[in-house]
């Protein structure tokens, strides 16, 4: 078979596959049975001289996404003309929109697949390096043409990561419990990258900054107040703390600081925080874009949560913080340093949810979560507070 007669077969073979919306276990499977055609594919040479790179992150998490901007930074550091694109879902697209190293952005849809593949596929990427550690990315790799396939192993691994992973051309271990940043830095090894600079960053926008000016000035919040962000939900639901206990926490800290507190969330939440506050120094802000958000955490003089994405957009702001941590491996992920205050669960209670292994069970799940009290938090709270 020729060359173009093979690129017809994949091309044909690719368009049943991907016509209708379909889930990713077929485009999957799919690739795993074309593979011989379509690793042929991809040893093709590009005519550029510009070295192409596309980062395949955590599409859905905003914290994971977060602690990728890394990577960005890293790659454009060592080459400062190469083409760097990045392939996530719409979702999250915002918090990175701004980000000045990245050249263009894919939105990964679950209808159309055929035309993303496509879209990726004419930028003609010479590595791709996939951080989520899962067999989508990896065979989404392939489909693209993508000669140089990097990607973030694990063990105990999926059993669709079992029959994909040998497709990638570099593989690394991720080793449980140490901290991902800089494991997502050392794949970069290939590109000799020796970079360990794990600090993430936030790029704030125009529109962000003019909504969050008027947020504070309608609400009557000034630079001299003290202000107190808190969000009380959360992705996950195993990590979600308590309504009740963060409204007694938001009178304790009203009380002894006299803080405004702002209740920060999506659309969704505006009935559970409407529930939650009664005081005229609580505050709701609940129609901020992922895109602005930014804007308004940094105004912030303190912010408290569990550990969800706006966790690592305050980190990455700089902004002090208390990570109400709950089953969750603190080595893995959540910040830890002068700024950022773990509130950890009881002594002898140990994680249950990590970023790139099977959870625990929901019994230690909750078990870690409850165990944590209000005075907990409010021990953190004073600690930042009072150090400012």
């Amino acid at each position: 078979m020729t060359f173009f007669g093979l690129a017809s077969y994949i091309y044909s073979a690719m368009k049943v596959f991907f016509h209708l919306r379909i889930k990713p276990v077929i485009i999957i499977f799919g690739g795993i049975i074309l593979s011989p055609a379509l690793l042929f594919l991809s040893r093709r040479k590009t005519n550029s001289d510009q070295l192409r790179i596309l980062i395949i992150p955590q599409s859905t998490r905003i914290g994971d996404l977060v602690l990728t901007t890394p990577v960005f930074r890293a790659i454009k550091k060592k080459y400062p003309g190469a083409y760097l694109g990045v392939a996530l879902s719409k979702k999250s697209a915002g918090i990175v929109k701004n980000n000045p190293h990245i050249d263009k952005i894919f939105i990964l849809r679950s209808a159309g697949f055929w035309k993303d593949v496509l879209e990726i596929r004419k930028a003609s990427f010479d590595w791709s390096f996939c951080l989520s550690g899962s067999a989508l990315g990896n065979i989404v790799s392939l489909w693209c043409f993508i000669p140089n396939r990097a990607k973030i192993t694990r063990r105990p691994r999926p059993f669709l990561e079992f029959l994909t992973d040998w497709l990638a051309t570099y593989k690394l271990r991720y080793e449980h419990h140490t901290y991902l940043p800089r494991y997502y830095l050392r794949i970069l090894k290939p590109l000799g990258i020796n970079n360990s600079d794990a600090k993430s960053e936030i790029f704030i926008s125009d529109s962000g900054e003019k909504g969050a000016e008027k947020y504070f000035k309608d609400k009557n919040i000034y630079p001299s107040d003290t202000v107190v962000g808190i969000s009380i939900t959360a992705g996950n639901k195993i990590k979600e703390w308590g309504d009740e206990k963060f409204r007694k926490l938001a009178r304790k800290i009203k009380a002894k600081y006299n803080a405004k507190i702002i209740f920060i969330g999506g659309v969704a939440d505006k009935n559970r925080i409407a529930k939650i506050f009664s005081d005229k120094n609580f505050f709701e802000a609940t129609d901020f874009s992922l895109k602005e958000l930014p804007s308004l955490i940094r105004r912030l003089t303190l912010y408290i949560a569990v550990d969800t994405g706006p966790i690592y957009i305050a980190h990455a702001l700089n902004v002090p913080l208390v990570d109400i941590i709950g089953p969750v491996d603190p080595s893995e992920q959540p910040p830890s340093d002068k700024r950022s205050v773990q509130v950890l669960p009881a002594p002898g209670i140990k994680p249950s949810s990590f970023v790139l292994k099977k959870p625990g069970r929901l019994a230690e799940h909750k078990m870690a979560i409850e165990s944590i009290k209000v005075e907990d938090v409010l021990m953190a709270v004073d600690k930042l507070l009072t150090g400012l």
